[in-house]
């Protein structure tokens, strides 16, 4: 649905996604685009810039953090307000003050839960299937502005986080942060104080050196350990290879299947057995499809 809209707005983001899409062809008035840089500096790349030249908005990339290059960047496009769809740092006051009706962010998760910037990773760690969006006005603290809008989402065991990310965020997230634009707008959004303290734990990046030692083997049940391996298949390697010939490049987590595990099997270690790749938990075992590098 096409809206009219004259509330000017600079979009916060790190990648070109169905959320900066779907506000485009929504109508709402992106006057400005700031490109977060990316943590790891090998994943940078200039499809953001060509976006924006490709469609005339003007770009900048916030490299430096909130510095003087920055403000006068935004003062001098007169933003009402400024979206945040993920980025690697918090803005700081100085530009925080800028926008007429202030600045907002989608979060997704139900806030206070999971606050950081790393959320989805721990939703899958505390197996926690009642996800949901959060839109927020930011403040200078992490995920702790007041709540516009939030909307709930069951999520189904195994979901991988391409699928999540399609569901809770292309799709119930943008409607819901349209809706919020809009709203603020017309000034008749509402503003939900959150609670200062959250029950959950901050939702910050692990570190490589911790990926073996995060999943229980021993106590941990097998849909639990299951779920979190298909949201972080490819990048949590939390395997035991040394059975496997030869480098191995990339693992996809298909099914599980529960029974008895032989005492003599080792938890956490990938064995083949004829052309089935699969690792040992303590109730069963969870089969995969592995990239090989002989």
């Amino acid at each position: 649905m096409v809206h009219e809209t004259n509330i000017k707005v600079i979009l916060i983001t790190m990648e070109i996604s169905k959320v900066i899409n779907s506000l485009i062809e929504s109508g709402i008035n992106i006057i400005g685009v700031i490109e977060s840089k990316r943590k790891n500096t090998n994943k940078q790349t200039k499809e953001m810039e060509n976006f924006c030249l490709e469609n005339g908005l003007p770009y900048y990339f916030m490299n430096e953090g909130c510095n003087n290059r920055l403000e006068n960047w935004v003062r001098k496009l007169e933003p009402d307000l400024v979206v945040i769809n993920r980025m690697s740092e918090l803005l700081k006051k100085n530009i925080l003050e800028i926008p007429k009706k202030g600045c907002i962010n989608l979060h997704p998760t139900l806030l206070p839960k999971y606050r950081g910037g790393f959320p989805l990773f721990w939703t899958y760690y505390n197996y926690d299937l009642n996800q949901g969006v959060t839109v927020h006005y930011i403040d200078e603290g992490e995920d702790t502005g007041d709540i516009i809008y939030q909307k709930n989402y069951r999520m189904t065991l195994g979901t991988t986080e391409e699928e999540l990310l399609e569901d809770l965020v292309y799709k119930i997230g943008t409607e819901v942060l349209i809706k919020s634009i809009l709203d603020i707008e017309n000034n008749c959004a509402p503003r939900i104080k959150q609670a200062k303290t959250s029950p959950t734990v901050r939702a910050r990046q692990i570190k490589t050196c911790e990926y073996k030692k995060i999943i229980d083997w021993e106590e941990w049940g097998i849909e639990r350990i299951w779920h979190l391996l298909r949201g972080t298949q490819n990048w949590l390697n939390v395997f035991d290879f040394t059975e496997i010939q030869g480098e191995v490049l990339k693992w996809k987590i298909l099914k599980y299947v529960k029974g008895d595990v032989k005492p003599q099997q080792k938890l956490g270690k990938v064995y083949k057995e004829e052309d089935a790749y699969f690792v040992y938990c303590r109730h069963g075992k969870i089969f995969m499809e592995l990239s090989i590098e002989v």
